[in-house]
């Protein structure tokens, strides 16, 4: 079969990631697949004419019908948009949606978005994003070393947790909690912070903040990193904001050992698989996407949403606090989670599993005649 996976050019690069391990997942399976990151519907069109696919698949956000459907269905394609739909409602392409009648989307919280906004339930089918193993696994001491040296700057600091020292924090195995995410607010960076300051500040931890680089995600950093002084622990908090190659970002997830990220918004939640692959223990929130990722005591915690908060949804700090504190002083569980995780991520998240259900589908009779 020949498979034509399309990203928008614009989109950020987590969508790329998606469509790239979906597509090592088609060629383990022995399809022929390519991927185009297209900027507009004509160029698309010229490379449908040439590549000539059986099947399109479109990677991306539910707006981009015209791309993902009207588009390879005028050129006689047969297609299937594999559309993220994170907010509560969608405001267009319900009825073009409803009378193209097939939808893939990565989770059940996507699933139920599209549902709400009036998008036929049973048009819609949940297939979880891919994450390939071979750009995301457990790094060895001898491997990350260089890595921490680069990290580290040996300046004299009173504090016995000297944060600008990762080799000495990994040597004296101060645990590092993570959250990385474009906008590392929405991925729950604030409510981490809070849970955080709860803590015993004898207890030793270290929290590493990645953002992507732009005005909006500067001023909220600005806001955490002022919540951070406020609450008295920003001689805790390491906070990166630049975009850097999927190596960097590998071995940032590898230093860490609790991925934490109690999202107020997600699609799915793409980092929480990533550091499971890495054999991290995984903080998630029990009601978004991200919970259906992460197996509840096992691979890690559902933290509780605060249903008092009624402007957006958000992590309860007093139960992510707990969470975290479990983890942090045990180092024992964190292993025995890690070692769930990497098991669980792999066999349910990696490409070739991902790239038979979207066969499956695929072939099923009522999407074959589409």
């Amino acid at each position: 079969m020949k498979i034509l996976l399309i990203v928008p050019a614009y989109l950020a690069y987590s969508y790329v990631n998606q469509a790239e391990a979906l597509a090592e997942g088609f060629l383990e399976l022995n399809h022929d697949c390519q991927l185009i990151k297209a900027n507009n519907t004509n160029e698309l069109a010229e490379k449908i004419r040439i590549f000539q696919p059986n099947i399109c698949i479109g990677v991306g956000n539910w707006t981009e019908f015209d791309l993902f459907v009207k588009t390879p269905q005028s050129l006689g394609c047969q297609t299937l948009p594999w559309i993220v739909s994170d907010e509560d409602f969608i405001t267009e392409h319900v009825d073009d949606y409803n009378q193209y009648g097939i939808i893939a989307t990565p989770s059940i919280h996507c699933q139920n978005n599209l549902t709400r906004s009036g998008i036929n339930k049973d048009i819609i089918h949940v297939i979880p994003e891919a994450v390939d193993p071979k750009l995301w696994y457990p790094m060895t001491d001898q491997e990350l070393l260089p890595f921490l040296g680069f990290m580290s700057i040996s300046i004299s600091n009173p504090n016995p947790i000297n944060q600008w020292n990762m080799v000495k924090i990994h040597q004296q195995q101060i645990p590092v909690i993570y959250t990385t995410g474009g906008d590392a607010t929405k991925k729950g960076a604030q409510e981490v912070i809070q849970a955080l300051a709860k803590l015993d500040r004898s207890l030793p931890w270290i929290y590493m903040i990645k953002s992507w680089p732009g005005s909006v995600v500067f001023k909220r950093s600005i806001e955490e990193l002022e919540l951070a002084q406020k609450l008295g622990i920003i001689d805790r908090i390491r906070y990166i904001s630049a975009e850097y190659s999927i190596d960097y970002m590998r071995a940032l997830m590898n230093i860490c050992d609790i991925y934490t990220a109690p999202s107020r918004i997600e699609g799915f939640g793409l980092p929480h698989v990533e550091a499971q692959m890495c054999r991290k223990p995984v903080i998630s929130l029990a009601t978004t996407a991200t919970a259906e990722t992460v197996v509840d005591q096992q691979t890690g915690f559902h933290a509780k949403r605060d249903f008092s908060e009624k402007t957006f949804v958000k992590a309860d700090v007093d139960d992510l606090s707990t969470h975290l504190h479990t983890l942090i002083t045990d180092q024992e569980l964190r292993k025995k989670m890690g070692q769930n995780a990497f098991t669980y991520a792999n066999a349910t998240f990696s490409p070739k599993v991902i790239a038979q259900k979207f066969l499956d589908l695929i072939n099923q009779p009522q999407s074959s005649d589409r």
